[in-house]
């Protein structure tokens, strides 16, 4: 019986924004229901990358969804400019060139998660190279005008 009461208050209370954030969410694709539909279909790869991501930041599923988004955004123009239908939007996801250009945005993303992150990793690295040259060389120089006591051995 302690266990349970214990358990209880060891789980963490979900804040109110958070509550009202996911209940605004689920109104809002209840009431763009087609809309949901197109972007439920457009946005697998952003899904996946969610799920199969292993790092505990989980950047992969922002950078390939951001592009994934925005190859999407043009079928969720069309499906606007065609009255918001939930048929118009199955035709939507049934066109080739609507799954190409989604699916080809979160390939882009792909692509800048992996080329871009190790491109970064490499700039800080000399970065941080050159730093140590130079506090080096500013250390060389302290001990040549002050003498060996400064290195502090």
């Amino acid at each position: 019986m302690a266990e349970a009461g214990g358990e209880q208050q060891e789980r963490k209370k979900t804040p109110f924004s958070v509550k009202f954030a996911i209940f605004s969410l689920m109104v809002t694709a209840c009431v763009f229901f087609p809309t949901t539909v197109l972007f439920c279909g457009c946005l697998i790869p952003t899904f996946v990358a969610a799920l199969i991501d292993p790092y505990p930041q989980k950047t992969t599923w922002i950078t390939v969804g951001c592009m994934n988004f925005a190859g999407a955004v043009p079928a969720w123009f069309s499906l606007w400019e065609m009255g918001q239908h939930l048929g118009d939007a199955l035709q939507l996801l049934m066109q080739p060139r609507t799954l190409i250009m989604a699916y080809g945005g979160a390939a882009i993303g792909w692509v800048i998660y992996y080329n871009v992150t190790p491109f970064v990793a490499r700039l800080i690295v000399m970065k941080n190279e050159r730093r140590i040259k130079d506090i080096d060389k500013r250390q060389k120089d302290l001990i040549r005008k002050w003498g060996q006591d400064v290195a502090g051995s």
